[in-house]
């Protein structure tokens, strides 16, 4: 086992790992010198366990390898694959130091209300023999004390608005004696889109429990959410559409705050759940603008729906999928992670699961069936969107009453990329159309 260099990282650094609300997360990390382990693969470990006390409460082990251009050359969080077990269980995350790497960083993440327990973490290079080989970590099994510990760790999140206390502790170990423990017991939430204890409720409808929330006045506009996202995915739009609309912004079934009932997931029923929901609120009809997932459902809603449906703005929908609507390496890094999760049973990772399967499988409509839509249309893709020019551009030619927008340099993430072009775009198509 080698031993290795290591020094504290800077809070500056902490805050650059995930962008999160700062009043519900902290972090904590060590790192070591990457000079020698330039061009090889690398193996990080760690044993973690929740107990959450929210249920969207949840932990991650993260790692960042930063070059000498000061770029970053490696970075995953688990973001996509928060850790809520009550159980210990080592998470393991791969990947390659840039050729031109400076440091390794390594740590715990977490979020929200819940108790976060971390021990033993490992780091492994790769060596020339293809074996992994374990370097030496100070204190990586947090067995000394805990003034002792915070020269080699760093967690301390000064700046936080809320603080998390953390610190060693004996009461749980997945080896040794002790363990690293984060206290976010007692954190208050603030109001924030997603979360909003002012105007955020819940609606009992097609068997399940939606969480959503209103803001402003005028025609109601229903906002949806893409895949494994929730409500605060349209915080740069929300501001902004409020000033125009009623916006209703909600969780789709089994994302962000709101339920689901174990049926397998489709757009179909998606726009099913989105019609009771209407009822339930006592709309007639409403504005849509739909991103990616929700793009989908908005289509389906139009045709199934059409009263429902007063205007429609799509952001990167598909209506079907195969090989000519998105390139291989996104079926490639579906079924990856497919791969990866199967046989975890743990809720978190079968309802990720399921929404895989919903990406890969659905939806599974035609091109001539749009034929029906009668409201207004406007479709939107950004032109290095994941969907391909000729899906997008073939929904609009299907859309009798549909105006086409293929923004010029934008991704797929358009409206978070760049909201104030998108937000106007939005507006101006709903307000004259």
């Amino acid at each position: 086992m080698k031993k290795l260099f290591f020094l504290p990282l800077s809070l500056f650094f902490i805050s650059q790992i995930v962008a999160q609300k700062a009043t519900d997360w902290g972090a904590f990390n060590q790192w070591v010198d990457a000079a020698a382990f330039r061009g090889k693969k690398f193996k990080v470990e760690a044993a973690v366990k929740v107990v959450l006390i929210d249920s969207t409460a949840d932990a991650e082990v993260w790692v960042r390898v930063d070059r000498t251009n000061k770029q970053m050359g490696f970075f995953y969080n688990m973001m996509d694959k928060p850790i809520r077990s009550s159980q210990w269980k080592v998470y393991t995350i791969e990947g390659e130091v840039a050729k031109d790497a400076a440091t390794i960083f390594f740590g715990g993440l977490y979020h929200r209300k819940g108790l976060f327990y971390y021990d033993d973490f490992r780091f492994f290079i790769k060596n020339g023999s293809g074996n992994w080989e374990e370097q030496e970590l100070p204190d990586n099994g947090f067995e000394g004390d805990s003034s002792l510990i915070r020269k080699t760790w760093n967690y301390a999140r000064v700046d936080a608005p809320v603080v998390f206390p953390a610190g060693v502790t004996s009461e749980e170990a997945f080896s040794g004696k002790c363990s690293f423990k984060v206290d976010g017991s007692k954190m208050q939430f603030a109001d924030i889109y997603g979360n909003n204890s002012h105007t955020g409720k819940f609606a009992n409808v097609n068997n399940c429990r939606f969480y959503y929330e209103i803001y402003g006045s005028g025609e109601p506009l229903l906002l949806l959410h893409g895949n494994s996202s929730s409500i605060v995915s349209f915080e740069k739009q929300i501001p902004e559409l409020a000033k125009k609309f009623r916006v209703i912004a909600i969780d789709t079934r089994g994302q962000g705050r709101s339920g689901e009932d174990g049926r397998t997931y489709s757009y179909d029923l998606f726009a099913d759940d989105m019609n009771a929901f209407l009822d339930y609120l006592e709309l007639d009809s409403v504005n849509i603008l739909g991103w990616s997932d929700g793009g989908n459902t908005g289509l389906i809603m139009a045709m199934k729906y059409p009263k429902k449906v007063k205007r429609l703005v799509t952001m990167g929908a598909n209506i079907f999928i195969d090989h000519s609507v998105v390139d291989n390496w996104v079926f490639k890094k579906l079924n990856k992670e497919k791969k990866e999760i199967e046989g975890d049973t743990t809720y978190n990772s079968e309802n990720r699961l399921r929404l895989i399967n919903l990406l890969l499988t659905e939806p599974r409509h035609r091109f001539d069936e749009l034929k029906s839509i009668t409201c207004p249309v406007l479709v939107i893709a950004g032109e290095k969107d994941v969907i391909r020019e000729k899906h997008t551009r073939s929904i609009a030619e299907a859309i009798p009453n549909s105006h086409l927008l293929i923004a010029k340099g934008e991704t797929h993430y358009f409206p978070s990329e760049n909201p104030s072009a998108f937000n106007k775009f939005v507006i101006e198509f709903l307000q004259t159309h």
